[in-house]
């Protein structure tokens, strides 16, 4: 696959263009360079005249530059050696991303969770009662002493919780 080389110099009086690029750059991928402020080909692989030689990122060009400018815009193509996407490599990725998709979904959590990833827990006025006597047999509170459902039912939850962590015994 072709690829456009931007980095480069020009020097016009010796006839060398030098690649700046941490490719290797040799004349079995060098395809073509086009000197684009005089629109003149200056190297083309299938043209002897407009051949040249490389050596160490520095391409001499047979083709006469002198009457040419360092600060001309070059049009440099070389064949990187990647292989273009096919059908079967794109079908492939497409599969791999929708199973991770899938993934990811089952890994995330059901439960509804605030911004730091506590659980959120609704208490309907039903279920009242034998929360407040539970937490009153852990606790050792009264039903007197829980406000309201909203606010009060928070602070005995966790001194519940904390109690029945505490009493667990691991061997």
């Amino acid at each position: 696959m072709k690829a456009l080389l931007e980095t480069y110099t020009f020097s016009p009086s010796t006839k060398q263009v030098t690649f700046i690029t941490n490719q290797t750059i040799s004349l079995e991928r060098l395809l073509l360079i086009t000197n684009v402020t005089t629109n003149q080909i200056i190297y083309n692989f299938a043209n002897p005249s407009a051949g040249g030689t490389v050596s160490n990122k520095v391409l001499t060009l047979d083709y006469d530059t002198i009457s040419m400018s360092p600060s001309d815009k070059l049009q440099i193509y070389l064949e990187n050696g990647a292989t273009p996407a096919s059908d079967e490599t794109i079908n492939a990725l497409a599969d791999q991303t929708a199973l991770m998709a899938r993934m990811v979904k089952l890994l995330e959590t059901n439960a509804v969770q605030d911004s730091i990833g506590r659980q959120l827990v609704r208490v309907s006025a039903m279920d009242a009662q034998p929360l407040v006597q539970s937490l009153n047999y852990y606790n050792g509170t009264t039903a007197a002493t829980i406000s309201s459902l909203e606010g009060g039912l928070v602070i005995p939850s966790r001194v519940a919780y904390n109690t029945l962590r505490n009493q667990l015994i691991f061997s």
